[in-house]
């Protein structure tokens, strides 16, 4: 507990922990006798060593930064949740029976971001509703961000739709979610246990989703500088706040536990569409949800590489939509044909 004292803001630790070097600094400078210098030394070594380990956590948790712009246009309804922190949903709804999708949107992301992939589902028929992520959009900000606290709050949003929308009007859900929004949702469907439940899913679109926090770490460690013999013990120091400030989901220990599978992963019909030549994730985070995915049976899974799909910016992309709409279809025959068998 001592070790994450302060730990729900970004930079209260290593400012303490600097105010306390400087001040042991004039002590030492200071000193007369031998002992105190031995012991100043000591203080000195611990607290230089917890100000550097601190400043890189600090670093660590980057922040969503500008917030996208309110999405404002004819027929979507905005609404706030009071959940672990105030969440900004738009949906648009109408009066018939349909099925609904919610869209998680990617990191500096936002609903106005989302609109071309939810004009898609509004043509093929479906009641949508876009899920703003903590720190992003309208949703209220946060000192400190993880991903951790995006799928309690996703999860808490999802188990009390029907106190604020018309769960009447629905007959099927889906979940799409966009990198980061898709490392969110592989941790709400292992929360949420989605093959029963308040609200059944019927299906998850993953669109170059982020699956694999240890290569964000490794990145990290690259853009910090961070020496290799100071891996592990940032790794702890990192994991401890990452625990501290979640408290609903496990403790993390080992870095493989914020990788697919076992972060989470889709039992359930899934489709997984990729950006071809993703200059932020790369192919690695695909290819590892690919090969675990593979591990399941009975549910329609598909993947698909799209040549001229972006990751950043790709509000539009005819390729994307056509393959969203074949696979929807698909689902709806699979489902019809589990329930007659």
């Amino acid at each position: 507990m001592i070790i994450v004292l302060f730990a729900y803001h970004r930079w209260y630790r290593p400012c303490i922990f600097f105010v306390l070097l400087t001040f042991n600094i004039i002590l030492f400078l200071q000193q007369i006798t031998i002992n105190l210098s031995l012991l100043l030394i000591c203080t000195l070594l611990y607290l230089t060593y917890n100000f550097i380990l601190e400043t890189w956590v600090a670093l660590a948790f980057i922040s969503p930064g500008n917030k996208k712009p309110d999405l404002i246009s004819e027929g979507w309804i905005s609404h706030y949740h009071n959940l672990d922190s105030i969440i900004h949903t738009k949906s648009h709804f109408d009066d018939n029976i349909r099925p609904l999708v919610i869209i998680v949107h990617g990191w500096r992301s936002g609903a106005i971001s989302m609109l071309g992939r939810a004009k898609n589902y509004l043509e093929m028929g479906f009641h949508v509703i876009i899920f703003e992520m903590p720190g992003h959009g309208q949703s209220e900000p946060v000192s400190k961000w993880t991903a951790g606290h995006a799928s309690t709050t996703f999860n808490q949003f999802f188990s009390n739709m029907s106190n604020v929308f018309d769960m009447n009007l629905v007959n099927q859900i889906y979940l799409h979610g966009h990198s980061m929004g898709g490392f969110v949702l592989l941790r709400f469907s292992k929360i949420n246990n989605n093959s029963e439940g308040k609200y059944p899913i019927a299906g998850y679109v993953l669109e170059s989703p982020m699956t694999c926090y240890s290569q964000i770490f490794k990145e990290s460690m690259e853009t910090l500088r961070i020496p290799k013999f100071a891996k592990n013990v940032f790794w702890q120091r990192l994991s401890s706040h990452f625990n501290f400030i979640n408290p609903k989901i496990p403790d993390v220990s080992n870095i493989d536990e914020v990788d697919v599978p076992k972060w989470g992963f889709i039992d359930n019909n899934c489709l997984v569409i990729q950006a071809k030549h993703d200059d932020r994730l790369g192919l690695e985070h695909y290819q590892k949800l690919v090969e675990a995915q593979g591990k399941y049976d009975g549910n329609l899974f598909e993947h698909h590489l799209i040549d001229d799909l972006t990751h950043a910016g790709a509000r539009n992309n005819s390729k994307r939509d056509e393959i969203i709409r074949n696979w929807y279809e698909k689902t709806s025959n699979h489902s019809d044909s589990v329930k007659s068998a």
